[in-house]
């Protein structure tokens, strides 16, 4: 017999029924922004990484009743002394199979996080590097490996406040959330690593910020920095092109941009070295 009641979706499609019979001896459910995400498990040691890797400022549930489900099958060692393989659940998708729990791991992160975002009832969630100066936020929407991870990184090095490499987390009044998490920067290889706080340095942020600027900017090789202002209607198609939700909470989503877009400096300009930019582009925005 569980130890513990089953975790179950809000809205269950049959496939997980065939996952629901399997022996999850471990399971969490964590809740943020009013989503609540559950995680199942047959290992504790499996369940303890994927705790390590949830977001921000998350709160453990009690409820089992959940918007979305993980389960992580840890296989058994083979008599033969390979490595067997573990597999990754998504609802009733699987989402990864690997001998390296690591990379399971890792998986469940990226996806998690997008789960998240997409189930989140008070928030909206733009893809976006964010940091804090002089009370106000700088938000730097692009897609993963479009370099706002390397500006963010820059920025702060230069003085600014840590918030986000990943999502710029929106509320209806057009503040923006911490949501501090290691960086991830590709190497000279492009394979992703984590910089760690530490390593990081700089202050992170921890209450909500106006938004002061949007910088819709990507990097090319011997670029001038030549911002050009934009209007609110065309920094919020910036920021649309870049939301999660955009299709699914429409008028939430438009909302809030319309919000944010309305007290913030809209700058655009290609940009070459963010190390170069970071201290230049604080100093031009103290101004403002």
């Amino acid at each position: 017999m569980p130890r513990f009641q089953p975790l179950s979706l809000r809205t269950s499609p049959a496939e997980i029924a065939a996952l629901d019979r399997f022996d999850w001896t471990e399971q969490i459910v964590f809740q943020l922004y009013g989503a609540r995400i559950g995680v199942r498990t047959n290992s504790a040691a499996a369940l303890r990484a994927l705790v390590h890797v949830f977001p921000p400022n998350w709160q453990e549930s009690f409820s089992t009743r959940v918007d979305w489900l993980y389960s992580l099958e840890v296989a058994k060692p083979t008599r033969s002394g390979r490595q067997p393989f573990h597999s990754l659940y998504s609802n009733a998708e699987r989402l990864m199979r690997s001998r390296d729990l690591e990379q399971l791991v890792d998986a469940f992160e990226r996806d998690m996080q997008l789960a998240l975002a997409q189930t989140a009832r008070r928030k909206v969630f733009v893809h976006a590097g964010v940091v804090g100066w002089r009370g106000r936020a700088i938000v730097i929407p692009g897609r993963t490996h479009s370099g706002k991870s390397t500006l963010v990184r820059e920025l702060v090095r230069a003085g600014a406040t840590y918030y986000s490499d990943e999502y710029a987390v929106l509320d209806a009044k057009g503040r923006v959330h911490p949501f501090a998490r290691p960086l991830a920067l590709r190497d000279e290889h492009k394979i992703n690593q984590k910089l760690s706080f530490q390593e990081l340095g700089g202050v992170i942020g921890k209450r909500a910020l106006p938004v002061g600027a949007i910088l819709v900017t990507k990097y090319r090789a011997g670029a001038k920095w030549r911002p050009k202002p934009l209007t609110p209607g065309i920094g919020a198609l910036a920021l649309l092109a870049n939301t999660v939700t955009a299709r699914t909470h429409q008028v939430q989503v438009l909302e809030t941009l319309a919000c944010v877009t309305a007290q913030a400096t809209i700058l655009k300009s290609a940009r070459d070295e963010a190390r170069v930019l970071a201290p230049q582009l604080l100093a031009q925005l103290a101004e403002t």
